[in-house]
């Protein structure tokens, strides 16, 4: 059976990690994903007094606990190698971490493209070339996701390769992208994370819950409006077909985890797409 799961995205412009992992079990949630950002859990920052109180909230509460890796100025594709070592360093952190805390999976972003790749179509220098340098940053993020699931296997932890393909020079062109990236890895420890509203946004989500099938790990819902541009909405006020996943999700073995966000109506939001879930799961 899954669990349903609560971000702490979803309320961060209002909570830090903590409040939002009371909040989460005063309202019933069975597991809780944990945004690691520059301000808030983040890996070297977080007390081994906070570790110990996480993990004694997830024991007593009998919660799934998840880690998403800080996206803030983090890319394990990037041109600059101390950048991308830090970022390597920043996830090993990060996975230590969740593990540390009884978490299972840390959910990861595609990398980005070089910033100068969209200011050189045109150039004849090949070094520089667009091609060139997107290629280049696929091999270096294939190369990253390598030594990662490596480490995460050590630490019993799974990553969960989200797909993510809005933001500005991401990577992942297609669903069919990180696919292939998990496959050609070929490491237990590095799975996927698959995120629902994306998904809509990106084509058709029964074709990317087929398609990915058995490397899913992880769940992220949200909905999404594919001609109005929205994302993070409360579940049931976008235009995704939830009812034709119903099916999936009721029979998928780990976290359905709530990542909605709608300013103005924090908890509101949360609470009654916990209660659309729970209704969609009963069925």
């Amino acid at each position: 059976m899954p669990k349903i799961s609560l971000s702490t995205s979803s309320v961060f412009l209002k909570m830090s990690y903590r409040r939002a992992m009371n909040f989460a079990v005063q309202n019933g949630f069975e597991g809780i994903e944990i945004w690691s950002s520059a301000v808030d859990f983040w890996p070297r920052t977080v007390t081994s007094k906070e570790i110990d109180l996480v993990r004694s909230i997830a024991k007593e509460n009998h919660l799934d606990l998840a880690v998403h890796y800080c996206t803030v100025n983090n890319n394990l594709c990037d041109l600059n190698v101390g950048h991308l070592n830090e970022s390597m360093n920043q996830l090993k952190e990060t996975i230590r971490l969740c593990r540390r805390i009884g978490g299972q999976v840390v959910v990861v972003h595609p990398g980005t493209c070089p910033d100068i790749l969209l200011d050189l179509e045109g150039s004849v220098n090949p070094k520089v070339a667009p091609a060139a340098l997107k290629h280049g940053a696929v091999e270096r993020f294939k190369k990253s996701l390598l030594e990662a699931a490596l480490f995460a296997e050590s630490h019993d932890v799974v990553i969960g390769l989200e797909n993510y393909s809005e933001v500005r020079g991401c990577l992942q062109s297609n669903i069919e992208d990180i696919a292939e990236w998990v496959d050609e890895i070929n490491n237990p420890a590095l799975q996927i994370t698959l995120d629902i509203g994306y998904a809509h946004k990106q084509g058709d989500v029964a074709r990317a819950i087929h398609l990915l099938d058995h490397r899913i790990r992880h769940i992220h819902l949200h909905d999404s409006d594919r001609e109005n541009g929205g994302e993070h909405k409360e579940l049931g006020t976008g235009t995704v077909d939830w009812k034709s996943i119903a099916g999936f999700l009721k029979s998928f073995p780990g976290m359905l985890c709530l990542d909605v966000l709608v300013r103005g109506d924090l908890e509101g939001a949360v609470l009654r797409s916990r209660n659309f879930l729970g209704e969609l799961l009963a069925r």
